[in-house]
């Protein structure tokens, strides 16, 4: 088993969607049937970058040749990331819809007035 350090190879900041399929070929050109790779240095990776690293890595789509991959040492961030991408992903929800809703629709830009003012929102 080999362990890859993500940012040695790509950098701290996972930004590009363009740099998975970089990271594709260097796992396969170790010729080792299980790899790791360590997230623990990260410190920001977009959601364009998380999502070919999914559908690249996780649900493979045959790109890996049997090559089983782990990602490990992901800090809480990227794994929150992981998660809404692969629940958007399976169509699963992270949340429920609320069921008692009340919309107001202000007719005139007084009502809109009041109502803002209503909230007492700080700025």
């Amino acid at each position: 088993m080999t362990t890859i350090d993500i940012t040695k190879l790509l950098g701290p900041d996972l930004i590009s969607r363009r740099v998975v399929s970089d990271l594709l070929a260097y796992v396969k050109s170790l010729n080792d049937d299980h790899v790791q790779i360590d997230f623990s240095g990260v410190k920001f990776a977009t959601r364009a970058f998380i999502e070919e690293y999914y559908n690249t890595f996780i649900v493979d789509h045959g790109q890996l040749g049997g090559i089983k991959v782990d990602a490990i040492n992901r800090p809480g961030d990227i794994t929150y990331s992981f998660n809404v991408v692969s629940q958007a992903q399976t169509g699963k929800r992270m949340y429920d819809e609320p069921t008692n809703i009340t919309v107001h629709y202000p007719k005139t830009l007084e009502e809109l007035s009041d109502t803002l003012l209503s909230l007492n929102l700080k700025y």
